[in-house]
Order: structure tokens, then sequence, then C-alpha cells
């Protein structure tokens, strides 16, 4: 496993020795003090590039990707069924959330830490060095990135889908981009936050050099920005830029789908050839079983199974059955399939942000709703889906069929990778949870229980934020 990234682990994010995080305080207004570990952090390269570092740190944690950011969708939507003693996140699996819930918390804080470190690094005065200007710049175009990625997160994570009204005016996340003491933000609209994220990201490919600085998917590079901007501009609905992103990536050629015959080595190899940006977790991260493989392991916690219709829909030659085991222990209702895309129950598992794949079916998406160029969006579906069934003939469908069967084929290759909840709201769909286990099983389209409520601790020391309705 690739550990470039976790060989040294300054945490600017940590509050630092002997400084008290109180109930009284906002995550919103962290001062530099209390983000940075060390105020002299950004006077050489050797300071931005820790600090940088703490930034995909924080990004690995168990509280954001290491599980919740893609657990808590998943669990939220279809999916995913709860075992017979689920005790883990078990609020979101019924759609019974609460203001007080710690997992909504424990998000919030890390990500908006997060931006506080990436505000620390883009508003530096410091400027080092002709001779390391370009590697200073690559870490400042990092940071905006990420600023924007964790924009995209909190705005989904805690506010309906941009479609949710005709003109996303309905409210989002608090958008922070200076230290200020005093700061109690309202929340801005989701079409605030979407320009925010864009700017951000547009901002970060302009700033960096054309490689990751790591050398592999690890770390942002303009490409990888470009990813997760096609993804941006997918939910956002606006076609045209989401093709043109996704074909900036394909037709960069850095990257190239797994074979058929090797498509489980996709899981099991960290930073593969159609890996574009994934989270780095070794043993250093000590999230254990408290990450994704071990809510779904049979040697872990094992709370949380493949819904069986979901494992039915996938033909008996599909490369992805290879993701499904058949667990001889679970039984009636429960059984019999576990999930096994995570499989390191230490947690020790990349986790998968952006792939090769997803961009081909962004762009098919994307082409089917313009119109234009119909036979390419067939065959962007058909290189996702003969890559996982051999001998699957090309698709000849058009109109309401072809988006259907990308609708389709998006449940299929991006399942269990926290994708499902937002496919479902953008398509402004109901949940319909087949093979049921859980009390709740249809939940309607724009629901309060889709998004995460605004933690109590924040409301209750920030006048301006309101909270989501329903809670």
């Amino acid at each position: 496993m690739m550990t470039h990234m976790k060989t040294y682990k300054i945490f600017i994010l940590t509050i630092m020795t002997g400084l008290v995080f109180s109930c009284s305080d906002s995550f919103l207004e962290l001062t530099p003090q209390q983000s940075v570990s060390d105020t002299d952090a950004l006077l050489d390269l050797d300071g931005y590039e820790s600090s940088i570092t703490g930034i995909y740190n924080k990004l690995s944690g168990a509280e954001y990707y290491g599980r919740y950011m893609i657990m808590i969708p998943d669990v939220l939507a279809d999916d995913v069924k709860q075992n017979s003693q689920a005790n883990r996140i078990v609020d979101y699996a019924e759609h019974i959330q609460r203001v007080s819930d710690g997992q909504a918390l424990a998000l919030w804080g890390s990500a908006y830490e997060g931006i506080n470190a990436a505000n620390a690094i883009i508003n530096s005065e410091t400027i080092l060095a002709d001779a390391v200007l370009d590697e200073q710049n690559h870490i400042v175009g990092e940071a905006y990135a990420l600023r924007g990625l964790i924009y995209f997160d909190l705005v989904r994570m805690f506010a309906q889908q941009y479609n949710y009204t005709a003109d996303a005016s309905h409210l989002g996340v608090p958008i922070v981009l200076n230290f200020d003491l005093d700061n109690e933000p309202a929340r801005s609209t989701v079409a605030e936050v979407y320009e925010q994220i864009i700017s951000d990201m547009t901002t970060g490919i302009s700033l960096m050099s054309d490689s990751s600085r790591s050398g592999n998917s690890n770390t942002l590079s303009p490409n990888a920005t470009r990813a997760l901007l096609a993804k941006v501009y997918l939910f956002k609905e606006d076609w045209n830029n989401a093709e043109a992103m996704a074909s900036s990536v394909i037709e960069s050629g850095d990257y190239n789908l797994i074979s058929n015959d090797n498509y489980y080595d996709l899981w099991t190899t960290d930073n593969s050839a159609e890996s574009i940006f994934e989270i780095s977790m070794t043993e250093t991260d000590n999230v254990g079983g408290n990450g994704i493989a071990g809510l779904y392991l049979q040697a872990g916690f094992g709370d949380y199974l493949p819904s069986n219709d979901v494992v039915d829909l996938y033909p008996e030659n599909d490369a992805r059955l290879s993701t499904f085991e058949v667990d001889p222990l679970l039984t009636g209702e429960f059984g019999p399939y576990r999930m096994i895309k995570y499989a390191d129950i230490n947690g020790f598992d990349n986790v998968k942000v952006v792939r090769l794949a997803e961009m081909y079916l962004i762009r098919a998406e994307a082409r089917a709703e313009i119109g234009a160029d119909i036979a390419g969006a067939q065959d962007d579906l058909d290189m996702v889906r003969q890559r996982a069934i051999a001998d699957e003939p090309d698709n000849a469908d058009t109109g309401d069929a072809l988006k259907d069967a990308i609708f389709l084929e998006r449940r299929l290759e991006l399942a269990f990778e926290g994708q499902r909840l937002w496919d479902l709201m953008r398509n402004q769909m109901d949940i319909v949870r087949t093979n049921c286990t859980a009390q709740t099983c249809t939940i309607p389209y724009g629901a309060d229980t889709v998004i995460m409520p605004i933690p109590q601790d924040e409301t209750d020391v920030n006048p301006n934020i309101e909270q989501n309705p329903g809670y």
C-alpha cells in the first residue's frame, strides 16, 4: 500500500494542546491558532506540505470518508439493509436521526476544520523562493480544490439537492472563507454554495501543475479536480459542462478501466489505473473496525448487508458479482449476501472518491440529456457495462429508455460507494426498499430525513443558523 501521504502526520486541524473547544464555540469561528498547530507552519515548503497533508488526513477519519461520508448516504437509501443486530448509525437507516446526533456533529465539525485549514493556506501571505514557487502554488491549488470538495460534501449531506427548488434558492450551508472570531454566519443558498464550489475547483485547477504531488491518486491533480467538477456539474444539471469536464478526464489518457478478468483488483489495489482520486487509509489512521469494512464484514460489526434486490440485478456473468459473497450464517430476510468491496477489516482499504467508470457514466448521462450525441452516450454506457459483462451487446436505447439504462448502470457500478441516495434525489425519486429489514421501508422524495440535521451544538451558539425542517 502506498503510504506517501501518511509518512508524517502533522495535524494542522487538531485543536492545539492546552486549548479547549468549549460548547460555547462554533466550528465556524475557529481562529488560526485553534485550527493550526503551529502559527509558523506556512513559512516554508515543508510547512505547506505538512499543512495540506493535514487536510487529507482529516478527510480519512471515521467521521468523514473513513466511514460517515460513504455509509450514511447508503444506509439512508435502498441498496443496504440492516442486519438483525445492527447497532451503528441505525437512526439514519430508520430515518429517525435527531439534532443531538453525534454523527452529524462529527462530520460537520471535521468538514469545517478542514475548511479552516484550507483557508489558512489560501489566505497566507507567504511567498516562497522562486525555486519552490511552483510547488507552493500547487499546494495552494490543492487547498482550493479540497475546500470545494468539502463544501460539495457538506451541501449534499446537510441540504436538499440542487434541483429541489427551481433556482436552488433553498438553504445550503454557511460559506466561511476567512478567519473571524466573531463570525456567526448564516446559511448560504444551495446555488451560492455551488457557485463557491465551482470557483474553488476552477481556481485550484489553474494553480496546480499537471500531475499530483504524490505521483498517484492519493492527492489531487488538475484532472482529479476536473473529475470532481464533472460530478458537481452533474448534480447542478449543467449538462454541457458535465460532459466537457468528463471528456477532459477521459481523453487525457491518464486513466484506464480495470479489465473484466481483474475487476476485483479495483477493490484490493490502491491507486489502480482506474482510480482518479482516493483517500489514503493506513494503520496510522486508526480507523480499524470503525471503518466502512467493519460495518459490512462478518469479522467486524457486520451491521449492514446488501439488499437482495440489488444483487439480483447483476447478470450471472457480471464481473461485479465478485464484490459479493454468500455468508451461510445469514438466514431468512437477512441472507444470504455480504458486500466485500471494502475487504480489509482493519480499515486499510483506500476509499475511492471518483474513478474513470464514473466519468463515462457522467458523460453518458450528460449526452443523453443534451440529446445531440446519442451514439456517444450509448458508447460511454457500453464502456462500463461491457467491461463488467464481456458478452454484453451494444446498447441501442434512445430517449427515456437510454436514460433509464444509464441510471441503472450507475446503481450497479457505483453500489455501496455512497452514491445511490444522491442519484435518487437528483432524479426526484422516492426511496423504496424492496428487501426491507428496517421499520421504515418507503421514504418519499424530499423527505426531511434524507438530509442530516444541523448539529445542535452549532445552532445553540450561532443564532443565525437555521435548522433543517423536521428537526
